[in-house]
């Protein structure tokens, strides 16, 4: 067994995978939460305009779609980005 190059490497290399699975988790937590924030206002403003009487909701549906968009693009970067 071969000595490591300085005393605290070993250290090093156990604290570096947590270190990026905890920016993983807060990246994509930071992620979800604004994409919910953002999904939240806009069904929101598509319900308000149903009470006026306008015909919106296949409109709202679809663009309901894309906030959710990131949150899914963000679980998928923080699974690449894991080793």
């Amino acid at each position: 067994m071969r000595a490591p190059l300085y005393p605290g490497s070993v250290r090093i290399r156990r604290v570096l995978p947590d270190a990026q699975q905890c920016a993983a988790g807060l990246a994509l937590g930071f992620v979800g939460l604004w994409s919910a924030i953002k999904q939240a206002s806009l069904v929101c403003n598509g319900i308000n305009e149903m009470s006026n009487g306008n015909d919106v909701f296949s409109k709202t549906m679809i663009l309901a779609v894309f906030p959710e968009l990131y949150a899914i693009l963000s679980f998928a970067c923080a699974f690449l980005a894991l080793p």
